[in-house]
């Protein structure tokens, strides 16, 4: 079956771009079992209906892609297709290393998919705080296959539902192209009132593990989004 059955695009340069390799579980164990051990088999509970693929598996395909000014996201496609062509050589599921979300390989979308940035990046809400004003962080993971920081908002419970719905219009905007520009890159949610993304001065990416640079959504006086929907 020809690669483009599995959605590899036309160009050349798309494979190319992307790099594949085998590992064995016999040449690093504890390295290989990392990936099925303490928060990551924590988020395939939730994210598999089975365990037992991942417990059983003694191979992992590693598929990279490095590319420099993309003119698009062939990249992204040809790296969702060599694991198609995976699956159906045996592999049993997808582990997408920068959202942080496991797939079964059954379930991956078919080649014709279009781009759904719900798939491809995952917004997490950090239960687990220490801070005395109950502010959690609120963040993406998986920005960096698109060449963009996280977007990170510090918020409590009740802001929850008002800053996701932002946070993921944003990346959906940033993931097709749009350019956050300057440092303080303004959001517009209606009349007369802005957020901003602004540079990540205390390192709350590092902080959340991101892999990646982040930005930080604030509301217009640069105060996190903590009370938000109480004071919008």
């Amino acid at each position: 079956m020809p690669m483009s059955a599995f959605g590899v695009p036309s160009a050349p340069a798309a494979l190319a771009a992307c790099d594949v390799r085998t590992i064995e579980r016999a040449t690093d164990p504890a390295w290989f079992d990392g990936w099925r051990t303490g928060s990551l088999r924590a988020i395939a509970e939730r994210d598999l209906p089975s365990l037992e693929g991942l417990d059983a598996a003694d191979q992992v395909h590693l598929i990279t892609a490095e590319v420099r000014a993309p003119a698009d996201l062939g990249y992204l496609q040809t790296a969702w297709a060599l694991a198609r062509y995976l699956v159906a050589r045996g592999a049993a599921l997808v582990l997408d290393a920068h959202a942080m979300t496991f797939t079964a390989g059954a379930a991956l979308p078919p080649a014709d998919a279009e781009l759904d940035v719900r798939r491809e990046v995952r917004i997490v809400y950090e239960t687990d705080s220490t801070r005395s004003d109950a502010g959690h962080a609120l963040h993406t993971r998986g920005m960096r296959k698109f060449g963009a920081p996280d977007l990170v908002a510090l918020c409590g419970d009740a802001d929850v539902a008002l800053v996701s719905k932002v946070i993921e219009t944003l990346a959906n905007a940033i993931a097709r192209g749009g350019d956050l520009g300057s440092p303080r890159h303004g959001v517009d949610l209606g009349p007369g009132l802005t957020w901003y993304l602004v540079e990540d001065q205390h390192g709350l990416g590092n902080l959340l593990q991101l892999n990646n640079t982040a930005r930080v959504l604030v509301d217009g006086a640069g105060r996190d989004l903590i009370g938000i929907a109480a004071r919008t």
